[in-house]
């Protein structure tokens, strides 16, 4: 006797990349690629919600080509586009090819000026912090322009995401614009120049050596801590650690370029 298909069975299946088990569930029961379950705290999570979350290219092909709804959105309004903008930036190109709907949030990530504006247009407020961080997250000095043009203010969430990707043009605006350079992330206590630093940890083509130094020249508190008490020297000396561990030169703890740069700025510990 088979075991029922429930919606978190085939969660479970999804996040393990089962195409040929996934597509199978979802051709005898059509009705799963509409069930739902909780994530992150949020309900509303589809099955291919899931499937773009875990990065895995097959697993959406073959529930798209099931009749996976594209424009599905979670509790807190995330079609999967906005999933694989956050999670899986590689998945953005395989939905737009399948047909998943570019709205402000995603034009805002992707660097879509006429279509952002077009959006911006049709509404009767100033742009909210969100499509302002998409804009920070995905690079795009454009969108973040229209933005700050449009009266997006330039929170401490927009630069922290502009300096996680990478984006020394974002940062740069973002500052000249007004952003706190030392704002807070609520849930770490990081700021930007942590950000930064641990975006660096990703190797030298992170962005973050260029993204530090704007940091410092218009600021940041070289010394600040973490709730848990970690400072942006301490970040960028565990990477630096890990990466000789892997192979890199092992000369001294402050061999890297960012501890460097930060022990030039004034770190200490």
């Amino acid at each position: 006797m088979s075991t029922r298909m429930t919606p978190a069975r085939l969660a479970r299946l999804v996040a393990a990349g089962d195409v040929d088990p996934v597509a199978a569930a979802v051709t005898e029961d059509p009705r799963l690629l509409s069930a739902t379950v909780e994530r992150d705290g949020q309900d509303g999570w589809t099955p291919l919600h899931l499937a773009v979350a875990t990065g895995s290219a097959p697993v959406v092909e073959a529930l798209v080509a099931a009749g996976a709804d594209l424009s599905a959105r979670t509790e807190d309004g995330r079609t999967p586009l906005h999933v694989a903008l956050r999670h899986s930036p590689g998945l953005v190109p395989v939905l737009q090819r399948l047909g998943a709907p570019v709205d402000a949030a995603s034009a805002a990530y992707l660097g879509d000026e006429p279509l952002l504006t077009t959006a911006l247009d049709g509404a009767d407020q100033a742009p909210d912090g969100f499509l302002l961080r998409c804009a920070a997250a995905g690079g795009s000095v454009a969108t973040v322009r229209v933005l700050l043009d449009r009266g997006a203010a330039p929170d401490p969430d927009a630069l922290h995401a502009a300096a996680a990707a990478g984006a020394a043009a974002v940062v740069a605006l973002l500052l000249q614009a007004g952003a706190d350079v030392d704002g807070r992330d609520r849930d770490t206590g990081r700021t930007p120049l942590h950000t930064a630093v641990a975006a660096g940890a990703t190797g030298p083509g992170s962005g973050a050596t260029a993204v530090v130094p704007l940091l410092l020249d218009a600021g940041a508190d070289v010394n600040a801590t973490t709730h848990d008490g970690a400072s942006p020297l301490d970040i960028a000396r565990v990477a630096g650690a890990r990466a000789r561990a892997g192979g890199a030169s092992a000369d001294d703890q402050d061999a890297d370029p960012l501890s460097r740069l930060l022990v030039a700025a004034g770190a200490t510990g």
